[in-house]
């Protein structure tokens, strides 16, 4: 009874992951990255691609570890006028642009980090959908990107607190359970 006790949390206790997640985690231009924050153009990205979702929560198989990493993007950045909104650009700017973004994934341990070949995709890919973007208030090109060492989340909240939620439930009912018999 009581090993049944001690193996009741680790059936709740599934390494849980943001599989397969990409996210946009800043969008500005300047050249002086004290003006970035005031540059922002974070309010242009759509709510979709600023955080993952509960689809995208995956129990990672036994041989996986949640893996996440950043990818930096500078570019080549012409916003147009948006005249119509309160606020808004009035003019042309034509800067250096940057984005950020955040990569999580279930994988194996040894992918301790990202392949060059792998960073220059993103550049690619990113040059390749800013070019299908009809009808945006910014054109991109030249994207050029790094991409930052790989974090490994193999145990504890890899989501930021849905783990933890799951550790006190299961802790929960383990005390129910010992209390009852």
């Amino acid at each position: 009874l009581s090993l049944l006790l001690l193996l009741l949390p680790a059936l709740f206790l599934s390494l849980k992951c943001y599989d397969k997640c990409n996210i946009v985690t800043s969008f500005t231009y300047g050249t002086d990255p004290d003006d970035w924050t005031e540059n922002s153009l974070m309010d242009r990205v759509s709510d979709k691609n600023k955080a993952c979702t509960k689809e995208q929560i995956k129990d990672c198989e036994d041989a996986e570890v949640c893996l996440s990493y950043d990818v930096a993007a500078s570019a080549d950045i012409e916003i147009h006028p948006d005249i119509d909104e309160e606020g808004g650009i009035s003019k042309v700017v034509s800067q250096e642009g940057h984005m950020g973004f955040t990569i999580s994934f279930c994988g194996p341990a040894t992918y301790t980090a990202v392949p060059p070949s792998h960073c220059d995709e993103w550049a690619t890919s990113l040059n390749e959908e800013f070019q299908k973007e009809k009808g945006s208030l910014f054109t991109v090109s030249n994207v050029d990107t790094t991409c930052s060492q790989v974090t490994v989340c193999d145990s504890g909240d890899c989501l930021a607190g849905s783990v933890a939620i799951s550790t006190t439930f299961s802790l929960l009912i383990t005390t129910l359970a010992y209390l009852l018999l």
